[in-house]
């Protein structure tokens, strides 16, 4: 029930609540006794602004409170009867509160305290009998107002809290794929997942670290930032994860955290794109921009390393060979090994390099990746 409460749009609260405080007023001044004069068209409009207050709260918590404590005295002052102040004010006030406006809020619900205290006074200096009551005006405005502050405070928290915990997600969701970070925040401890076939890229620019002891480090800083921040978005547009950058090297995935089947696939057009996206672009100095590709296919195992900072990281043979097709690449190309130009064959085009000496692999055979062949290149229009 509480949960349907809280999914209650907060217009649909404000309103019905709005309609309720013109409804109790109302009645009130309809059916108030007492010396003051009797209700007339100001006492109604007065009552109905203070209802209709609860509106804007929100928008504009400061000015409702004031406005509300501004209206509600013009109602004393021209002795009108049966609007108690701690009714529509305490409305106002939690807002107010709530939205950060303690000393405001303090001050209004002071006045309305310490008013009748001091007219309590200079009465009991007139020897009536009013005192007593204006004394139990103010005791109840306190106690019903010290409540009311306390309800704004608590919201007040909540709202902090849920900000921090937005805040912290964003961070998280920074760092983690969204599936991982669901299972840590679930109290999963240790997070390894084997993949029996996945697709691995890494790209580098070509001589970038010669040029950057030329330029100053923030130009180093934002152009790799920049030329990062548009792999970030092609990366996400073909669905891939983006795992890690080193200096000026850029990891990707594709089939993990989750699995799908076309991940050679989306992992060719990303390569594609990025070699685009770098020929448009120029270092510093004015020297156009150069990267080598590598990527291959196969099985990897991922998962969370350290507690402080954390990484998703993935290891295995597969990763060492997409990272040597990278280091023994050519710039401007795209290198791939045999396992991924199998997956890739009938719908891209590329050029056979030829066995070529591996570091700590020996020779293999492996491919540039050239674009693809004219039927997918219609498919996918």
């Amino acid at each position: 029930m509480w949960q349907r409460l809280r999914q209650v749009p907060a217009p649909v609260v404000d309103a019905g609540l709005a309609v309720a405080l013109a409804v109790a007023i109302t009645i009130g001044i309809r059916v108030a006794p007492g010396p003051g004069k009797p209700p007339d068209a100001v006492a109604y409009a007065l009552g109905l602004t203070i209802a209709a207050l609860a509106l804007a709260r929100r928008r504009w918590p400061l000015a409702v409170l004031l406005a509300s404590a501004a209206a509600l005295q013009v109602y004393y002052l021209s002795a009108y009867t049966s609007t108690y102040p701690a009714v529509p004010l305490s409305v106002a006030l939690a807002t107010a509160w709530a939205a950060g406006h303690r000393r405001w809020s303090l001050l209004v619900a002071a006045f309305y305290i310490l008013g009748p205290l001091g007219y309590a006074v200079f009465q009991l200096s007139a020897q009536t009998r009013q005192p007593l009551t204006l004394l139990g005006d103010a005791v109840s405005n306190t106690a019903m107002f010290a409540a009311v502050l306390v309800l704004g405070e608590a919201v007040r928290s909540r709202r902090a809290l849920a900000l921090e915990q937005q805040r912290s997600e964003r961070l998280l969701l920074n760092v983690l794929p969204a599936s991982i970070a669901e299972r840590l925040k679930q109290g999963e401890e240790v997070i390894a997942d084997a993949f029996p076939e996945v697709t691995v890229l890494f790209a580098d620019l070509v001589d970038f670290t010669g040029s950057s002891r030329r330029i100053g480090p923030a130009q180093v800083v934002a152009t790799l930032n920049e030329l990062f921040s548009a792999f970030d978005e092609l990366a996400q547009h073909h669905g891939l994860e983006k795992i890690k950058t080193i200096g000026d090297a850029y990891m990707v995935a594709g089939g993990l955290p989750d699995p799908r089947p076309d991940h050679a696939e989306a992992v060719a057009e990303l390569a594609l794109a990025m070699r685009e996206e770098v020929a448009r672009r120029a270092d510093p100095s004015g020297r156009p921009l150069q990267v080598r590709i590598g990527i291959d296919t196969g099985p990897v195992e991922a998962g969370v390393i350290g507690t402080a900072k954390f990484s998703y990281d993935l290891w295995g043979d597969t990763v060492n060979t997409a990272s040597r097709m990278e280091s023994h690449g050519v710039a401007g190309c795209i290198q791939v090994t045999a396992r991924t130009y199998q997956r890739l064959q009938d719908d891209y085009r590329f050029q056979r390099r030829g066995p070529i000496p591996i570091r700590a692999m020996g020779e293999m055979v492996t491919y540039f990746l050239l674009g693809r062949n004219r039927c997918s290149a219609e498919r996918l229009r």
